[in-house]
């Protein structure tokens, strides 16, 4: 399988490029896409390593947007990552990112749930576009806390969950300017993991088709039959293309039981993606 949803150490994931590259060669994928949150900082580095691999990457991006209340997150394939239109979409969500960071961080720190130095945080992300939540563990193991990357849902649960703030209400990005940048950049813009939003999934996506929306994530881990045969069907409907991937976010940090590969499309080709 092609691998369409791939995420590495420059957004929410554990995986080096070099890593990525690993895997997608010892499991002979011919091509991938690396599709990090909000930035496309690793695009260049496995663009030019895959190549003397002899493995094809489509330049990818997932950026976040809201819609009704839903988190909605749009895949963008074959992008210009230097396209200025799509750089100043993805600096306005990692400066929104790193805001709602630092008054979550401040919560926890404020009620006694978490006791660490917010500038430790920062230091270790400095490679980053934005700060990821998982960057506060990430950081604390750097600096020896006894944790290890598989503690990541039951810290989340315990510690991180009990700030209720308003990142869904002030987000700044609505799908629609999502797709329509994505289009600017040159690239095919394709609705994430729809089940995820619920049965709201086919009124997000009505809304999006006349600015342009090119595709669904139809093959997903998550997506039993029921859900393929109705997102199959949507996408037949309206002309859209069908891809598919695994949400890759390293061994530690995927809670789904998939390994790269194990999701995805058989012939690049036919999506008109290269």
């Amino acid at each position: 399988m092609i691998d369409l949803h791939i995420h590495s150490r420059f957004s929410d994931g554990t995986d080096t490029i070099d890593d990525i590259i690993k895997i997608a060669k010892e499991k002979n994928i011919p091509a991938i896409s690396l599709t990090d949150h909000d930035t496309t900082y690793g695009i260049k580095e496995i663009t030019e390593k895959a190549k003397n691999e002899n493995i094809i990457v489509v330049p990818g991006v997932e950026i976040s947007s809201v819609s009704n209340g839903h988190l909605i997150h749009m895949l963008g394939y074959n992008i210009d990552i230097k396209n200025n239109q799509l750089q100043e979409l993805l600096s306005l969500i990692g400066n929104y990112f790193k805001e709602t960071f630092i008054e979550h961080y401040s919560y926890l720190v404020k009620n006694n749930i978490v006791d660490f130095d917010l500038d430790k945080i920062i230091k270790y992300t400095d490679y980053k576009q934005s700060i990821a939540l998982p960057d506060i563990l990430k950081a604390m193991i750097a600096e020896g806390a006894p944790y290890t990357l598989k503690d990541w849902p039951e810290f989340f649960n315990s510690k991180i969950k009990h700030y209720h703030g308003h990142f869904i209400e002030k987000f700044p990005v609505h799908p629609s300017e999502a797709v329509e940048v994505i289009r600017q950049a040159g690239g095919t813009a394709v609705f994430a993991h729809p089940a995820r939003i619920g049965n709201d999934d086919l009124k997000e996506m009505k809304l999006l088709l006349p600015h342009g929306l090119g595709g669904i994530e139809v093959y997903y881990p998550y997506h039993d039959t029921e859900l393929l045969e109705r997102y199959e069907y949507f996408a037949a409907a309206n002309d859209l293309l069908k891809t598919g991937g695994t949400d890759w976010h390293g061994k530690d940090l995927t809670t789904w039981n998939v390994e790269i590969g194990d999701y995805g499309v058989e012939d690049i080709k036919k999506l008109s993606l290269l």
